[in-house]
């Protein structure tokens, strides 16, 4: 079995990751993350399959990293009030084309009316 190889970001991101997960209070997630990559590393076929898997590892560290934080819970706040604000923007763009469809279709009844009354006069 063969040990593959990462990259010097990659290497940096995860011991940067480590060690803020440690500092957040959270020992056991830096283990997990720290046991993890040395698993894809003895166990990966190739490095491009080793970078990718660490890769996945360091996403799955940032988001642990981002709820110790509290930054995962203001992006999941941000990203309600921005949902609300677009349902607002689209419900008051509906109401706006109903009013404006109501007044069209009432004009558009009155000219189908004298519409069909002249040809109901040609037709007799």
């Amino acid at each position: 079995m063969s040990s593959r190889s990462i990259t010097p970001e990659q290497e940096l991101d995860v011991l940067k990751l480590i060690l803020k997960l440690r500092e957040l209070g959270d020992v056991g997630a830096s283990e997990r993350l720290r046991n993890g990559v040395r698993k894809v590393l003895l166990q990966s076929k190739e490095d491009e399959e080793a970078m990718s898997e660490v890769d996945e590892l360091i996403r799955k560290g940032k988001k642990t990293q981002s709820k110790l934080d509290g930054s995962y819970e203001a992006r999941r706040e941000r990203k309600r009030l921005k949902r609300a604000e677009m349902q607002d923007r689209a419900s008051r763009f509906i109401d706006n084309t109903a009013e404006e469809g109501s007044d069209d279709e009432s004009d558009g009844d009155v000219e189908d009316e004298e519409l069909g009354q002249e040809n109901n006069d040609e037709n007799v």
